[in-house]
């Protein structure tokens, strides 16, 4: 801390600013799923912008965290993101870039950006900024351990890290090397505990951990627990302090991040111990917070018996190995498992909690959407554990063609009879409470004819190309299925786009292998086997009384519907 206060000193002395307790200024933070908001209900999945509030002092920076899950520099640019985080910005705030992870997924074209394109898509935010009077920093991707790692001793043909650094020299701004920062703390500092990383850090969870992922989740090494982005936005201070020594900074972007880095809070030192001498399972490592930002204890013993957590005046704090929700309080502290067998508590001297004005929030964020829905589409049944996310299609938001029910079969509220033509579409909007990158998407649909009624379905911002081959009649049912779906937690669209003059099929509902997808304004469906705290009377996964029912197998007593049908189509990624 004395070197990070001397070199400070000589920044501000060099850049001859008066910084002044009064100023008051934004960072917008545009970026990916690893930086973007998250409801309570994804939790503990965050992104670092969620947090990185907690690290500002909250009377002089707002935070406008606009980073969305799934986007590139290119399409964040494309879907007029950028514009209109800039419209929102005043002269003086701050522009927080992080772009790589989607850039370089050559596997989704939608997404994908080349290299050589790369550069350019980032000198747009900057020029962007500048030109709105907004102060830029560029802030790599964090390692991600991988086949999607973008750090410069990794990939080289995509190098994320290093193209971000030059475009920030060439422009004499700072950047924030999140990237190596990350790499150095799992590689170097957590080298002997690897499984720390996976299962504290990244979104790694096993069943009965958090009551939003009762079955537990492997989200491999993409999104983060709340620890892990806290653990980036401390990194990124860190980044932000040491710039005030690069020698490469324009003047101006010397004043800037002076003025920034002073609004920085101070950071506590959270030491977090055992009362054994040889303990051998994973616990939280020591961290630096500043006071009032959310703080998780937790331990995974390897055969040891866990009895309670306390702080460093032996107040017992929690039974559970799992310990979170509460603040980080304004002082250094240590906090100690407690293990059969172990010593006995012994009280550490400290220092009183310093005077300071906790924060409130950590960014601005958006609500889930609550607009108002017909609730007689929203699932009220049980759904099936095998397709615990259905949604009902049978009246889209907005699209092209008329909600019908006249041939039996369906399963809802009825079905969309799309309008005959190769322009027709249907757009619906749907949230998502939880992520992945590999969900399936399952389609039941019906029409008669003799050739293909094929369509395009928009899942957020993938397209896939669907075949419909006939299914013989009105009333007789298929289903076809999407595979490898990227999902990340917000509000999205689900649009159906027809490419034949004869429209396409009619759709009666579409289900997710995923739990908490549902249409907006909805809520959750319940699933089979779980018990609802609201109503515990059993219904069928379908709520028309005339439509056929799951089984406890996800299969249909009627049609045949089940995960793997033997006439299942399938189909392509756009």
């Amino acid at each position: 801390m004395k070197s990070f206060i001397k070199f400070f000193l000589i920044s501000i002395a060099f850049a001859g600013l008066a910084v002044s307790d009064s100023i008051s200024f934004t960072i917008h933070i545009v970026g990916d799923s690893t930086v973007c908001n998250y409801n309570e209900k994804a939790y503990p999945q965050t992104g670092w912008g969620q947090v990185i509030g907690y690290f500002f002092d909250g009377a002089r920076v707002r935070i406008n965290n606009a980073a969305i899950g799934g986007r590139s520099s290119r399409t964040f640019i494309e879907e007029g993101r950028l514009d209109a985080v800039i419209n929102a910005a005043s002269a003086g705030d701050y522009l927080f870039v992080q772009f790589g992870h989607n850039d370089r997924d050559y596997s989704k074209p939608a997404r994908y950006v080349e290299p050589a394109q790369f550069p350019g898509y980032i000198q747009q935010y900057i020029d962007a900024g500048k030109k709105k009077g907004m102060h830029v920093i560029l802030v790599s991707p964090m390692n991600l351990n991988g086949s999607r790692n973008v750090f410069s001793t990794g990939d080289k043909n995509y190098d994320a890290r290093g193209m971000m650094q030059t475009v920030a020299s060439n422009n004499k701004i700072p950047f924030v090397d999140l990237n190596m920062k990350a790499y150095n703390l799992y590689n170097v500092d957590y080298k002997n505990i690897p499984e720390y990383v996976t299962r504290y850090l990244y979104k790694s969870l096993q069943a009965g951990e958090y009551p939003n992922y009762p079955d537990g989740v492997n989200d491999g090494t993409t999104h983060f627990q709340e620890m892990g982005s806290m653990g980036h936005a401390q990194l990124i201070c860190e980044e932000l302090e040491a710039n005030l020594n690069n020698s490469n900074l324009s003047q101006e972007s010397k004043t800037a991040l002076t003025t920034l880095v002073s609004s920085i809070n101070k950071r506590y030192t959270i030491k977090v111990q055992t009362n054994l001498n040889d303990y051998s399972g994973l616990i939280t490592q020591t961290q630096n917070f500043p006071a009032g930002s959310p703080m998780t204890l937790r331990v995974t013993p390897n055969g040891e018996i866990f009895e309670k957590w306390v702080d460093d005046d032996c107040n017992e704090l929690s039974k559970n190995m799992i310990y979170y929700g509460f603040k980080t309080p304004a002082r250094n502290i240590t906090y100690t498992a407690m293990f059969k067998g172990g010593a006995a508590c012994q009280k550490i001297a400290h220092d009183k909690e310093d005077n300071v004005e906790l924060p409130q929030s950590s960014s601005s964020m958006e609500e889930s959407s609550s607009s108002a829905i017909d609730n007689s589409l929203c699932f009220s049944g049980e759904a099936s554990p095998l397709w615990p996310s259905p949604i009902d299609m049978s009246e889209p938001e907005f699209g092209d063609g008329t909600t019908d029910s006249n041939h039996e079969g369906f399963t809802g509220k009825g079905f969309f009879n799309i309008a005959n033509a190769n322009t027709s579409t249907a757009t619906y909007n749907v949230t998502s409470d939880q992520s992945a990158s590999n969900a399936r998407v399952m389609i039941r649909y019906a029409f008669d004819g003799t050739a293909n009624r094929d369509m395009k379905i928009t899942i957020d911002n993938g397209t896939y190309d669907v075949a419909f081959p006939p299914t013989g009649a009105w009333t007789t049912w298929d289903t076809a299925y999407i595979e490898n779906v990227w999902v990340d937690a917000l509000d999205f669209k689900v649009t159906i786009a027809s490419t034949t003059s004869d429209g396409g099929p009619n759709i009666d509902m579409i289900a997710f292998d995923m739990r908490g997808v549902y249409r907006t304004g909805c809520e959750p469906a319940k699933v089979e086997g779980e018990t609802s705290l609201v109503n515990t009377q059993k219904q069928k996964i379908f709520y028309n009384k005339n439509a056929p029912t799951f089984n406890a197998l996800g299969q249909n007593k009627g049609n045949v519907l089940q995960k793997d049908l033997p006439k299942g189509h399938y189909f392509k990624k756009h």
